[in-house]
């Protein structure tokens, strides 16, 4: 292997965002196993501080049940945190190595690692929802998540990953071309 063929490394400040996202996702993971009970009781005592949200009736056994399946949303939204954070940080620096070896312009790939690496906000949509969903219930948590996180990152993340598809595939074949394999 010639160092031309040496595979660059991503930016250091990337690697860290991707490591940074998860060990978010570690320290969900952490305390979901250790304080599942802990979580589950707070959310339930949220909730309970938000009748009119939760359309509660007063009544407790139905009230429990309504309670407890809240609990359980918010304990459901914090593991989806969980997994995306650690999804989302691995695809994101295997696309930050790929737009690091790309051959354009370096204000570009500059632009493209950015880019990119703004979807690393996206998981923070699960754990927005998990946070408000006892105060504000699950529509209001959701389009909360949504505005803030899901449509804004999630698209960015979207459309980088969308051009990095189209660029890598538009290097390859002229790549090809030129050496006359096309």
């Amino acid at each position: 292997m010639t160092g031309a063929d040496a595979v660059k490394a991503p930016p250091a400040l990337a690697v860290f965002a991707c490591l940074l996202l998860f060990g978010w996702g570690e320290l969900t993971g952490a305390l979901q196993g250790g304080f599942r009970t802990q979580i589950l009781a707070s959310a339930a005592e949220a909730a309970k501080a938000h009748p009119v949200v939760h359309q509660l009736t007063g009544l407790s056994d139905v009230d429990q049940t309504i309670i407890e399946g809240i609990a359980q949303d918010v304990l459901a939204r914090l593991h989806t945190f969980h997994v995306h954070t650690h999804g989302v940080a691995l695809v994101t620096l295997a696309l930050v190595t790929i737009v690091a070896n790309l051959r354009v312009a370096d204000r570009l790939r500059a632009f493209l690692i950015g880019w990119t690496a703004m979807g690393l906000l996206y998981p923070f949509g699960w754990l927005t929802m998990a946070l408000t969903l006892p105060a504000h219930g699950k529509t209001a948590a959701f389009a909360l998540a949504e505005r803030w996180f899901f449509i804004p990152f999630g698209g960015l993340y979207l459309s980088a990953v969308g051009t990095l598809i189209a660029l890598y595939a538009w290097q390859y074949l002229r790549r090809n071309e030129r050496m006359g394999n096309g």
